[in-house]
């Protein structure tokens, strides 16, 4: 069962770089959230792009172009997003509280 954890894990870690570009999943996987400055309009930036993302499936040259045409702040919490589903929600929340 662990085995099977670990692939699934090293094949969304390949997926993501494929995606974003080597430094920016491990920025991301190092950035406290805590720490991130987040607005309800960079939120709906995220998610506007996330769907941008999926609407591109299956045609992965088309989304790591519109990927690295993302402003940064977009394309970084994107790929947290990404990594993490669970945490979208999260900042999401935190942004829209302003907190």
């Amino acid at each position: 069962m662990a085995q099977v954890k670990d692939r699934r894990v090293a094949r969304m870690r390949r997926e993501l770089i494929a995606l974003f570009g080597e430094p920016t999943v491990l920025v991301a996987g190092m950035v406290d959230p805590a720490l991130l400055t987040l607005t309800a309009d960079l939120m709906d930036r995220v998610h506007d792009a996330a769907d941008a993302v999926l609407a591109r499936t299956g045609r992965p040259a088309v989304q790591r172009r519109y990927v690295a045409e993302l402003p940064s702040d977009v394309r970084l919490l994107l790929c947290m997003w990404l990594m993490d589903t669970g945490l979208a929600a999260k900042l999401t929340r935190r942004a829209v509280q302003g907190v």
